[in-house]
């Protein structure tokens, strides 16, 4: 591995927000998902949502933007108040921010009345934990000058613990809380939408029934990502899953060594006087993770018998004398991580952040489904696609294929086919391998140009299809109007020029995992147009016919295909050409030389 990697099992975030949220359910109380954790990881945001969380809180406009542009529509939450320069951006993008100082406010209010919005605040009471808040006996002045703030509407109080002065949640404060909620009812003269009893350090007063009954929102980040690693200390919540983060590095130096250094020992490079225990001679090991990367001190290896001994700013020192089974330079080594170690590695850009989720739990098994119109079933028939298809180990099936075929002569006839896909899987990555962009700008109506397939679809799917998980890949003419509006997009494109620079199989690589990154699989979408095939006009200057089938035995040894579409089958399709794309659609399934 060329550097280090975090992998995230989405499946699991999935599964700790839907505990979470049917717990809190009980009690009247509606969380939102925290995503700062992940630096605002899209993929990390559609988890939560699909576990049921009401809207996603942030505390950076960069990871704001982040969601936004992915398409997230959610309500989102601001979970600190912004510099007085960024305000305008706070209005433009944030449904809803937590506030406590007036000046701040009076701001909003001059931008939103300028803008024609009203922005929603919760204001924060501060309960003693000393990070922000209100104090008490100012709560009632501050909301009395807020009402008289144009574009301003308070949508709640609520308050925050544990974060800085390390107050635990208790009836007595969040029953403090409740009664401020009271308070500014009676001022305002109408019920408040939220009274927000704080993260998920008040997830154990909730189990144990001391919540009080006027809290109905909390702000769940750590009890969602690591199911509660750093909350529930004492006593796990076994119903949360803590295993979604797994950091894994590479070995690169393993030696037997003294335990104590030797010489006059001074500070470190970050300013401590280290002290070490004389253990004699141990097998130590040198990973490519440095605290550049993370907080060496929240680390746990995943291995029996590994322990971390300390790190550097590009390396993390490990005993492994113990290590079961032994370990050796190149093999890998890999650590669960506390919330703050987790941070770090999430900020770090030297770390390979790789989403994932458990194709597995499908239960899918090698088999397959033809979906076709005529053209197509005459050149599948001609070509004996089914039965060459059976011989590579599939089975027909119906609905549960593993692998879903289907051959149109228009590339408008995958988007039923897609949207379907998309259905069924969830969340489905999508290679479009094509000469043409199909992205043509819209007739200035809001409805896209007839041949923008892919605009279409993209438009449509969400949040099946997301467009960070979309590729084009073998692109070799743009109008100047479709020009701009891939470069407007979020796909990720492999012009011809691109991959004549680095090679089919390296941008087949990337391709499939930016496909793969969060879903269960990816849709291929294939036009004989991209491939450069003799006596067809069509093809010229495209990528190879031996590529085509690279590319496609790729997609098959990715174990990641859930779905094949071809393009441009019709009565018109010269027989070689027809007899190449029944190849191609074998080399998808598995085919090889040998």
């Amino acid at each position: 591995m060329p550097d280090p990697q975090i992998s995230i099992d989405l499946s699991r975030i999935e599964h700790n927000a839907r505990t979470i949220v049917e717990t809190c359910a009980r009690s009247g109380i509606t969380p939102f998902g925290v995503t700062k954790g992940t630096c605002g990881m899209p993929q990390v945001a559609r988890a939560m949502l699909r576990g049921g969380v009401a809207g996603i809180a942030e505390s950076r406009f960069e990871n704001i933007r982040r969601l936004r542009d992915a398409g997230i529509d959610c309500p989102i939450m601001l979970l600190r108040s912004p510099p007085l320069s960024r305000v305008e951006e706070l209005v433009r993008t944030v449904d809803i921010s937590l506030q406590s100082e007036l000046q701040l406010m009076r701001e909003i209010s001059r931008v939103a009345e300028r803008l024609g919005r009203v922005h929603d605040v919760i204001l924060m009471v501060d309960l003693g934990d000393l990070r922000e808040g209100i104090w008490p006996s100012d709560l009632i002045p501050t909301v009395e000058a807020v009402m008289e703030l144009p574009g301003v509407r308070i949508a709640g109080v609520g308050t925050n613990l544990t974060c800085f002065g390390a107050i635990i949640p208790t009836r007595e404060n969040l029953d403090q809380l409740v009664a401020h909620a009271y308070k500014v009812e009676s001022v305002t003269g109408r019920n408040l939408d939220w009274v927000s009893g704080g993260n998920s350090s008040s997830l154990p007063l909730l189990l144990a029934g001391g919540m009080p009954a006027g809290v109905n929102n909390l702000r769940i980040g750590e009890a969602i990502l690591q199911g509660g690693r750093d909350t529930f200390l004492e006593q796990p919540w076994e119903a949360l899953d803590r295993d979604a983060f797994e950091l894994t590095g590479e070995l690169l130096e393993v030696k037997v060594k003294p335990s104590m250094p030797i010489g006059k020992s001074g500070i470190d490079a970050f300013g401590n006087v280290p002290v070490f225990i004389d253990e004699g001679d141990r097998l130590r090991g040198i990973a490519n993770i440095g605290r550049e990367d993370v907080i060496a001190e929240g680390l746990t290896p995943t291995r029996a018998g590994v322990r971390v001994l300390g790190a550097s700013s590009d390396h993390l020192v490990l005993d492994l004398t113990d290590a079961d089974p032994p370990l050796a330079v190149g093999e890998d080594v890999s650590f669960r991580l506390n919330y703050g170690a987790l941070l770090t590695v999430m900020t770090s850009e030297y770390v390979e952040k790789v989403p994932m989720r458990d194709v597995m739990e499908q239960g899918l098994t090698r088999s397959y489904v033809i979906e076709t119109d005529e053209a197509g079933r005459a050149l599948l028939a001609t070509h004996h696609v089914a039965e060459r298809i059976e011989r590579l180990g599939f089975e027909p099936a119906g609905a549960e294929a593993s692998v879903v075929l289907s051959t149109d002569a228009r590339r408008a006839g995958i988007m039923p086919f897609v949207e379907a896909a998309g259905r069924r899987y969830d969340a489905l990555g999508l290679i479009w391998i094509d000469s043409e962009a199909t992205m043509m700008p819209d007739d200035g109506e809001g409805t896209p140009a007839e041949n923008a397939v892919l605009r279409r679809l993209l438009s449509r799917l969400p949040p099946h299809i997301a467009a960070e998980n979309v590729v084009l890949l073998g692109l070799r003419e743009a109008d100047p109007a479709e020009a701009e509006a891939l470069k407007a997009s979020r796909m990720r494109i492999y012009t011809m020029a691109e991959i004549d620079a680095v090679g089919l199989r390296h941008a087949m690589r990337e391709a499939i995992a930016i496909a793969c990154a969060g879903t269960r699989g990816f849709h291929l979408c294939y036009s004989p147009t991209a491939t450069d095939m003799s006596d067809w006009s069509g093809g010229i200057g495209g990528i190879t016919v031996r590529e085509t089938h690279s590319a496609m035995e790729m997609a098959a040894l990715s174990g990641r295909l859930r779905s094949l579409s071809v393009s441009g089958i019709d009565s018109g399709l010269p027989a070689t050409i027809g007899a190449e794309c029944a190849n191609f659609i074998l080399s998808a399934f598995g085919k090889t030389i040998l």
